[in-house]
């Protein structure tokens, strides 16, 4: 029986225009937090039982997953990413052939780091590249070149991680189909195992918003962007990677367990400023505010823990419900989350979960979605078809 825990580590060397993750640039409060962050850890550990979002119904991988996502994990020291992984190993009991995975910038990659989490137990990598092209990292407002994502690649490989992942951002202004090929056979020859291609999206709040919230369109039409996503797709299919979900492709064998357990509907566990969970019908969150979170579990005992995850307690500072979810609530949620993936809705988990079938449940959308072309049928699933994939939001929707 599986478990899912989610690090946020908050700081940035510097904040990228496009990005809306919760992330901040003063770093003169990093140790308190992980200090606060094992101190949650701790709590977690102590009012859980061995049952506690071990997704006895969802999970289908069964292995444990720990993932320290931001932000950017690889800008405070390594020790203290050790450390903290080190608290949540014995808190959570964490499996031997776990996935673990951080998130690192090629800014911020350093052999010494590398070491370090390798002896602390992390087995995979997910590198921030987002283009291979200088011109496109500009433009994204990136701290490091081309280059300097190679040699990352090469340093993460040579310190012994096999398996790698990578980040590109496709529909860029400036950016071209050819270019993304280069890139993606640069990081195949390079050894990475998963490339993860994401299409650029405008977020209110960012400097890109008033940059480009009018003119995007203009610069990168629509249809462009379409065929830029459906070129990149098949160039990775011809090199051996399978998508697998839509912005997520992988050699066989290298599909994230851990991203996969968020469209699997499994429960996770949530650690750090800005970290958001789903525990039994509840989900949480950490407010985006480090100084708050510190203060918060300062104070925090094991009771305020056990009484805030079963429900008792949601006066906290930091710590917040976001919702609680019903059954049909739930039921909402697997289309949402399912039909991101290439698998589709798998119709027999669906019953194993609810008791009901899904098709009489959203028998209404089923069948529109289904007569307009966007939905198929295959065995006991239901996937999005090539135009559905197009219009992937609008028929998630539709079910909402």
């Amino acid at each position: 029986m599986a478990r899912h825990i989610y690090v946020h580590n908050p700081f940035c060397a510097r904040k990228c225009p496009y990005c809306d993750f919760y992330s901040i640039t003063d770093h003169s409060c990093i140790e308190e937090f992980y200090k606060a962050a094992i101190k949650e850890t701790e709590l977690i550990g102590s009012v859980i039982t061995d049952k506690t979002g071990t997704n006895q119904l969802t999970d289908a991988s069964g292995k444990d997953t720990v993932y320290f996502g931001g932000g950017t994990p690889s800008v405070p020291d390594s020790h203290l990413i050790a450390e903290l992984f080190e608290s949540i190993k014995n808190s959570f009991a964490v499996s031997d052939d776990a996935e673990i995975t951080i998130e690192v910038n090629p800014s911020s990659v350093r052999e010494d780091k590398l070491e370090e989490y390798l002896k602390a137990g992390f087995n995979r990598i997910s590198l921030g590249v987002q283009s291979l092209h200088d011109d496109v990292l500009k433009t994204l407002g990136r701290l490091h070149d081309s280059k300097g994502a190679v040699d990352a690649i090469k340093k993460i490989t040579a310190a012994g991680f096999t398996n790698v992942s990578a980040d590109l951002i496709t529909g860029v202004p400036g950016e071209t189909l050819e270019g993304i090929k280069q890139d993606i056979k640069t990081f195949h020859e390079l050894g990475v195992k998963h490339i993860s291609t994401y299409s650029l999206s405008i977020e209110e709040g960012t400097p890109f918003f008033e940059r480009y919230s009018k003119t995007l369109e203009n610069l990168v039409s629509p249809d462009d962007e379409r065929k830029m996503y459906h070129g990149t797709r098949e160039f990775l299919q011809s090199l051996g990677y399978e998508t697998y979900e839509i912005s997520n492709s992988a050699l066989p064998g290298f599909k994230s367990i851990h991203n996969s357990s968020y469209w699997n509907s499994c429960e996770y566990f949530a650690i750090g400023a800005g970290a958001h969970g789903y525990l039994g019908d509840m989900r949480y969150g950490h407010k985006d505010d480090v100084i708050s979170y510190i203060n918060e579990m300062k104070d925090l005992t094991s009771k305020d823990y056990k009484d805030f995850i079963e429900g008792r307690k949601n006066d906290l500072v930091s710590l917040y419900v976001e919702e609680m979810l019903s059954k049909e609530d739930k039921m909402r949620e697997v289309p949402f989350l399912r039909l991101r993936t290439m698998e589709g809705i798998l119709l027999d988990e669906f019953f194993k979960m609810f008791g009901e079938e899904f098709e009489n449940v959203f028998a209404r959308e089923v069948e529109d979605n289904i007569k307009k072309g966007l939905l198929e049928r295959k065995d006991r699933t239901l996937r999005l078809t090539r135009s559905g994939l197009d219009l992937a939001n609008i028929v998630i929707e539709d079910f909402l």
